[in-house]
């Protein structure tokens, strides 16, 4: 059995939406520094919700209410920033009240992550991209952001529990204007129905949708698991013709609407299809038999839905097995650099969504990024380049929000503003257009597939909505 060295930076982790938990008592990572842990598989005990998400006894004042800007923000802020509030000069009138995070001259944001947990190498990865984009525009361009010349980024890790993730993001939410979360279903809910309380806008790479869906202050900057499944069997259908098909997916409760998507689309495509087989936590045996069953069923196309560190194991396992099938799966559990790094050569020719395209897509097409790596000195990898589009994104939002209503910037109208956009192009992540009914604003996936020559993953379509 060969030994994992799983490499994973906190952004990766953030973004690998797994049922396998963390130990308690890992490191936790500050707002300024980083740590690691070595890989574990043991099981987390938070599900569903998880953790407190009330607002820690936080008053916010509604803007409807015209209540003064003045006391406790949402999750411990301050209401009124010291002297940030810059004249509107848009045509709508600032309505909010909520300034926390905004001063004169810098705008605070946060995002939450599960860092621990992964190899035994710094998040250094992370620490040094997450304001690169920031960086670029207003130290490089000499850009301003809503009349501000700079943008922080905070980090907290979550450890892979709900509920180290809502006391981060409480943390976070009394300095930072909005919160985000990369990955970590169980988490990202769990965040995202405690920023829904304290009326903090909140983002996330799209995860489930139970728990989420209907919230008026989550966002998702990419398609759930749910709405890729069904795009994923029409992949599986045209680039797989009559080859036969399983499932394996994580056996929690917030996996079980990828699930229903993935099913949904099995029966749409009218796939050559075995079953779906869920796969408890914290539970290796599984990969074996797993291995046995889906061999001898004639198995060529499997779609994974698990840990990377399950992947991998599995992918080793079976194929001491002599199976082998054609992996395929949604992102963005699998398609990151690190991953192949641990499990090639099992795992080439992996095909996988994706909301960020791979680097040899990115070196053609957005050389910004690459002009900003090299000049600050940052490693201009795929981990890098999910926060480019991650703030990219952000950085679009607040042009129009600038554009509508000038420079103050307070929560409640960021909020208000968002839902009413459409057509939101970054040429990073797909285009997002929300609506106050839906706040899943994607329909369209980039398509990468493992190369296990220079272990990274290649584009093979871009900006794909049907197949």
């Amino acid at each position: 059995m060969k030994r994992y060295r799983f490499v994973v930076g906190a952004l990766t982790l953030s973004l690998v939406v797994a049922a396998c938990g963390q130990k308690p008592g890992v490191h936790v990572q500050t707002a300024a520094g980083s740590n690691s842990a070595a890989l574990t598989n043991d099981a987390g005990t938070d599900t569903g919700t998880g953790g407190d998400t009330s607002a820690a006894g936080a008053t916010t004042a509604d803007a409807s209410t015209g209540a003064a800007a003045s006391g406790a923000a949402a999750g411990g802020g301050t209401k009124a920033a010291t002297g940030g509030a810059a004249a509107a000069t848009g045509p709508a009138m600032v309505r909010g009240t909520n300034r926390t995070g905004v001063t004169a001259d810098k705008i605070t944001l946060a995002i939450h992550a599960p860092a621990t947990g992964a190899a035994p190498l710094p998040v250094a990865s992370f620490e040094r991209a997450r304001d690169l984009y920031w960086r670029w525009i207003t130290e490089a361009k000499g850009e301003k952001v809503l009349g501000r010349s700079k943008v922080e980024v905070l980090f907290k890790d979550d450890r892979y529990q709900p509920s180290t993730a809502v006391q981060a993001c409480r943390e976070m939410a009394s300095s930072a204007f909005a919160l985000a979360g990369g990955g970590g279903t169980d988490q990202i809910q769990a965040c995202g129905r405690f920023a829904e309380s304290s009326k903090v806008p909140y983002f996330s790479a799209g995860v489930t949708e139970n728990g989420l869906r209907g919230l008026k202050y989550y966002y998702a900057t990419s398609m759930s698991y749910k709405q890729q499944g069904i795009l994923l069997a029409q992949y599986v259908k045209k680039n797989f013709p009559g080859k036969k098909v399983a499932a394996i997916i994580t056996d929690t409760p917030n996996f079980d609407d990828a699930r229903d998507g993935w099913e949904s689309g099995v029966k749409a495509s009218g796939l050559n299809y075995y079953k779906t087989l869920r796969h408890p936590r914290g539970d290796t045996s599984w990969y074996n038999t797993y291995a046995t069953e889906l061999k001898g069923a004639g198995v060529e196309v499997l779609y994974i839905n698990s840990a990377p560190v399950d992947y991998i194991r599995f992918a080793d396992q079976a194929s001491q097995q002599g199976f082998k099938p054609q992996f395929v799966g949604v992102g963005v559990t699998m398609g990151l650099n690190t991953v192949l790094e641990s499990g090639c050569p099992e795992l080439n020719g992996g095909t996988f969504f994706s909301p960020f395209p791979g680097l040899d897509y990115a070196q053609q097409n957005i050389p910004d990024f690459f002009a900003a790596a090299q000049r600050f000195g940052i490693q201009a990898d795929d981990l890098a380049l999910a926060l480019w589009g991650i703030a990219k994104n952000q950085h679009e939002l607040f042009k129009r929000y600038e554009a509508t209503y000038g420079k103050d910037l307070t929560r409640e109208d960021f909020r208000d503003l968002i839902e009413t956009q459409t057509g939101i192009h970054t040429g990073v992540f797909p285009d997002l257009n929300y609506t106050a009914a839906d706040h899943f604003g994607s329909r369209a996936v980039q398509v990468l597939k493992a190369d296990c020559g220079p272990k990274q993953y290649k584009t093979v379509a871009t900006f794909a909505s049907s197949f």
